[in-house]
């Protein structure tokens, strides 16, 4: 398997002149590859893939995956998320690696049951679009499920998985959201691991042990979690093995099934610094998993 991390401790609020120290200290602590949730790379190297490549290669990392949000709705926001997947595509493709994560779906207030089961639809339509364009370029799209998003809810979830089509879609678990939309983990993991639609992991951990009690202030209630990723949210995220995340099971269903992919933390806050966060969690899945990674095997 490969271990990677997400960009968001180095270079959260834009911050992104600090892609290059990120580079360079993502390999220093061994890890395979990254995954990317911001429209830099594009931007920056979508005319000079090779360069993009060659800057890989040289800290010996892998862009794991490229991750875009969209919506899909309105017509001209479909479109626009189209677009713009096609774009990372299109970079992915050149680079020759291989995922594509796709996600969103918003919560829009007010939609009757009937329009939302539409909304569902044209989600699943837009996902079998371009997973279908995505295996044009030799490449895999897989479908990130996440909490605060229409789909957050498991029978909704499994309905959209039910319209999309296996060949086109596959399923990026991500076990902390799974978590915060009340899934049961371990059922989930196995019943798309069975199907072999698990085609990339989020490896994440959180916990709700930390919840302030009672009003932010007088006169505003308690944060209702629709979502956001407040500071007075209900979970907060930690690192690898320091939250409530049975990984020895989710490991060992996925070991039963073969899989021997990617396993990415996109952590998104972390207290300490980035390299120490990134440290800490590698251990966890060397030392407490028992994994050995592409990379340790090649700094052997």
């Amino acid at each position: 398997m490969k271990f990677g991390f997400g960009m968001q401790l180095w270079l959260r609020d834009n911050h992104y002149e600090n892609f290059w120290r990120m580079l360079d200290e993502m390999s220093l602590e061994g890890l395979d590859g990254f995954e990317c949730c911001y429209p830099i790379l594009v931007d920056w190297f979508g005319d000079r893939p090779r360069e993009l490549r060659k800057l890989l290669d040289m800290h010996d990392l892998e862009l794991s995956s490229y991750y875009y949000g969209g919506r899909y709705y309105e017509p001209e926001e479909r479109r626009r998320t189209v677009h713009e997947v096609k774009k990372r595509a299109d970079l992915m493709s050149a680079l020759r690696y291989e995922n594509i994560l796709l996600d969103g779906a918003g919560k829009i207030p007010g939609l009757s049951a009937e329009q939302t089961a539409d909304y569902v639809k044209r989600t699943a339509e837009t996902a079998n679009e371009l997973g279908a364009y995505a295996k044009s370029l030799g490449l895999t799209l897989s479908w990130h499920q996440h909490w605060g998003s229409v789909l957050e809810d498991p029978a909704r979830f499994h309905e959209f998985m039910d319209l999309t089509d296996p060949q086109l879609v596959g399923f990026c678990a991500d076990v902390s959201q799974l978590t915060m939309g009340n899934f049961d983990v371990p059922q989930t993991i196995e019943r798309y691991a069975s199907q072999r639609r698990i085609r990339f992991m989020h490896f994440k951990d959180l916990t709700s042990a930390g919840r302030p009690d009672g009003r932010l202030w007088q006169g505003y209630d308690a944060p209702s979690d629709e979502g956001s990723y407040n500071v007075d949210s209900k979970y907060r995220f930690v690192e690898l093995g320091r939250g409530q995340v049975d990984f020895p099971a989710i490991l060992a269903i996925l070991l039963k099934y073969g899989y021997d992919g990617y396993l990415v933390n996109d952590f998104d806050y972390t207290g300490y610094d980035p390299r120490a966060s990134v440290r800490a969690c590698k251990s966890y899945i060397n030392d407490a998993l028992g994994i050995i990674t592409e990379r340790d095997k090649r700094l052997c």
